[in-house]
């Protein structure tokens, strides 16, 4: 009976070990998002709103003057091509705007 316990432990934490590393390595690239889950995002959700409906950016970057970050989401099945969803934060954590600009083809 004890050693089941231990085998069943053990491939409990090597699933679960397997899951958050695949986790990690999807997030570290971000994660391409859908058309349909930017209107998702809204003015005036918090940073972690964001990250819970859309997850880790492809990028995050804070211009010279804006008030915030602004987090950049490659959307993926676009039909122009290359296309990126910007969420810009104000100096509060709240999105300020939303915005998508389409690259084109590369």
């Amino acid at each position: 009976m004890r050693s089941e316990v231990n085998v069943r432990a053990i491939r409990w934490l090597l699933a679960a070990g397997l899951a958050f590393g695949a986790a990690a390595a999807q997030a570290a690239s971000g994660v391409s998002i859908i058309q349909s889950q930017e209107a998702t995002v809204g003015v005036g959700m918090s940073t972690s709103q964001v990250e819970q409906i859309l997850g880790r950016p492809a990028d995050i970057v804070t211009y010279g003057r804006a008030p915030g970050p602004t987090w950049t989401y490659e959307v993926g099945g676009s039909p122009f091509g290359v296309t990126e969803f910007d969420v810009d934060f104000g100096s509060d954590g709240r999105v300020a705007s939303v915005g998508e600009r389409v690259m084109g083809d590369n």
